[in-house]
């Protein structure tokens, strides 16, 4: 009977790993008409994919009660204009500046990502209207993580939304833009 309940014991941990295992998945986008994004979203986010008319590709990865939104845009950077961190800082004051006056940071302040692959920089907001609110409105948030990851040819522009940016969501989020955004090979016909 021992043996037994060993090998059944065995047998629910074994399908529980492969249960988890399953739920790992990773999504794959085109961009620039043949290079292939992957992205391995965290446990219980869902990846929705877009573009616009101008052929700008994007992701947003969210989860269920839209507590945590994370917006990724690729832009092209055939001369790797942003491999360098004074490069990736310029372009981060353009896209980003409007969000100084409403924080309470009132600057940014910039921080390495240190990703698996590529380089990248971020720097977080906190809307200072929303500081201390018991609530934080549906559709508001109470930081604002953004930032730039290039690697040859790429540069992804990212915007996590977010009412704490300690929670092991955010945590998540951020492991996928360091470890799982990242340029596939495609295969050759």
């Amino acid at each position: 009977m021992n043996m037994w309940l060993r090998h059944s014991v065995i047998f629910i941990l074994s399908g529980l790993m492969i249960s988890a295992a399953g739920l790992v998945r990773e999504e794959s986008v085109l961009i620039f008409g043949s290079r292939k994004i992957s992205v391995v979203p965290p446990i219980g986010f869902t990846v929705a994919k877009g573009g616009d008319n101008t052929g700008e590709i994007a992701l947003r990865l969210s989860d269920a009660k839209e507590r945590h939104s994370l917006e990724i845009a690729f832009l092209p950077d055939a001369e790797a204009r942003q491999s360098s961190p004074r490069a990736r800082r310029e372009m981060m004051n353009d896209l980003f500046r409007e969000y100084v006056g409403s924080s309470q940071e009132k600057g940014m302040q910039f921080e390495e990502l240190e990703p698996r692959t590529g380089a990248g920089t971020y720097c977080v907001f906190t809307d200072a209207n929303l500081i201390g609110k018991a609530e934080v409105p549906a559709g508001e948030y109470l930081h604002l993580t953004a930032g730039l990851k290039a690697w040859p040819g790429v540069v992804a522009v990212f915007r996590l939304f977010s009412n704490e940016t300690d929670s092991p969501e955010y945590q998540a989020l951020m492991k996928t833009l360091r470890e799982s955004l990242l340029e596939r090979p495609v295969p050759l016909r």
